[in-house]
C-alpha cells in the first residue's frame, strides 16, 4: 500500500509540470495564432489600394473610395449565428445583467415564404452583416451605420452562393461588401450592385424588409428568430458607437454630391410601380397621429407607416403594414449617402 500511494504521488509530480508545459503551450500558440492574424491583416486602415482589391474597373471615382480605419474583415461577419425564441431572448435578458434585446431597440425584420426573423441593429452596429437562411434561402441581413442604410439581400447570383465580408472599404460612407471568390468583386450595401470585380454591374435581388422595433415585430411575428449574440462581442452589443457621429450632423467620409443641408436626416423612400418618392422620416414621426400612424399618399397610392419615437442619435423607426410583395419597396439612408447615389431624385 505504501508503494501504492508513493507511486502516486510520483505520478502527481510528474504531471503538474507537463500540463503547466501544456498550458504554456496553448497560450502561446493562441498568441502566436492571433499575431500571425494581426500581421497578415490586408488593408492598412487608410489607403484603400492597401486592401487587395481589383479597382481596375471600378464603377465610381476613386476619390469617393476611402478606407474606414480596419482592415478587410476587421468587423467580423455573422455567419450563421444560432438562433433565439422571443422566450429565448426574455431567459437571456434574465440572465445577464445588461439587456440583450429590449422593446424599444430597433430590429432590421423580414419574413420570407412565412419564417419571420429580425436582426438587432445595435447587434449589426458590431457587424454589417449578417449571413443567414430564410425560409430555406440564403440571404444577407446588412446595415450601413455611418449612412443609416439598413437592407436584406438574397445571396444567389449566377448559379453561385456568395458569402460576404465586410470589406473595410467605404464608397460615399457607405459599407462595401466583398464576396470570398478567388477574385472578389466589392458590393455597395446601399443599392445591392458590385462596384469593382468580375461581377460589376450585377445586383443582388432585394427582398421586403423593414426597420421596426422589437415590441413590435414579435407583436406581429410571434414565431420569429433572432440571432443569438456573439460571445465575444456580449458587452460591446450594449454601446452605441455611433452616437457620437450622428449627434455631430457632419460626415467623415468622401461623398458626392452633396444635399444643400442636412446630411444624416434620415430619409424613407418609397418605391412603386411609378417611380420613387422621398419622404423625411423625422418628420413622418411628427406628423403621426397619437397612435404613431402616418397615412398619406405616395405617387397616387394610399400608404400608411407606423412609426416609433426617434433616440437621441438614432434614426426612427418607421415601417409599413402593406403585405410583402403590394410592389412597394421601402429604402432606409441618410440624406447626403441617398443623394449621392441618386442624384436624381428630389429630395424633401
Amino acid at each position: 500500500m505504501a508503494v501504492r500511494g508513493e507511486w502516486r504521488r510520483l505520478v502527481t509530480m510528474l504531471a503538474a509540470p507537463v500540463l503547466l508545459l501544456l498550458a504554456v503551450v496553448v497560450w502561446r500558440l493562441g498568441t502566436d495564432l492571433r499575431a500571425t492574424r494581426d500581421h497578415h491583416a490586408v488593408g492598412d486602415g487608410r489607403h484603400p489600394r492597401t486592401y487587395g482589391f481589383d479597382l481596375a474597373n471600378l464603377a465610381y471615382p476613386e476619390s469617393l473610395l476611402a478606407a474606414g480605419g480596419v482592415p478587410r474583415d476587421g468587423l467580423p461577419t455573422l455567419d450563421r449565428p444560432p438562433l433565439l425564441t422571443p422566450a429565448g431572448v426574455d431567459s437571456l435578458n434574465e440572465a445577464e445583467r445588461g439587456k440583450y434585446l429590449v422593446g424599444a431597440d430597433r430590429v432590421l425584420g423580414a419574413v420570407v415564404r412565412g419564417e419571420a426573423r429580425c436582426w438587432p441593429l445595435r447587434v449589426l452596429d458590431w457587424h454589417e452583416v449578417c449571413l443567414d437562411t430564410l425560409g430555406g434561402a440564403p440571404l444577407a441581413a446588412t446595415w450601413s451605420p455611418l449612412t443609416g442604410s439598413a437592407a436584406v439581400y438574397g445571396r444567389a447570383a449566377g448559379g453561385d452562393t456568395l458569402r460576404f465580408g465586410v470589406s473595410g472599404l467605404l464608397l460615399n460612407s457607405n459599407t462595401l461588401l466583398f464576396d470570398r471568390a478567388a477574385s472578389p468583386s466589392l458590393w455597395c450595401q446601399l443599392t445591392g450592385e458590385a462596384v469593382a470585380g468580375p461581377r460589376r454591374g450585377e445586383r443582388l435581388p432585394r427582398l421586403p424588409a423593414v426597420v421596426t422595433t422589437w415590441e413590435h415585430w414579435r407583436r406581429e411575428h410571434p414565431g420569429t428568430t433572432v440571432p443569438a449574440p456573439a460571445p465575444t462581442f456580449k458587452r460591446r452589443y450594449q454601446s452605441r458607437p455611433y452616437l457620437s457621429y450622428r449627434s455631430g450632423g457632419r460626415t467623415r467620409f468622401p461623398s458626392a454630391p452633396l444635399p444643400a443641408a442636412g446630411p444624416l436626416d434620415p430619409l424613407l423612400i418609397v418605391g412603386t410601380t411609378h417611380g420613387r418618392h422621398v419622404l423625411d422620416a423625422a418628420r413622418v414621426v411628427r406628423e403621426a397621429g397619437p397612435d404613431g400612424v402616418w397615412s398619406g399618399e405616395v405617387n397616387g397610392i394610399a400608404m400608411k407607416f407606423r412609426t416609433a419615437a426617434q433616440a437621441p442619435g438614432e434614426q426612427p423607426a418607421v415601417w409599413t403594414e402593406l403585405e410583402f410583395g403590394d410592389g412597394i419597396t421601402i429604402y432606409y439612408a441618410d440624406r447626403f449617402a441617398w443623394h449621392a447615389f441618386h442624384p436624381e431624385d428630389r429630395l424633401p
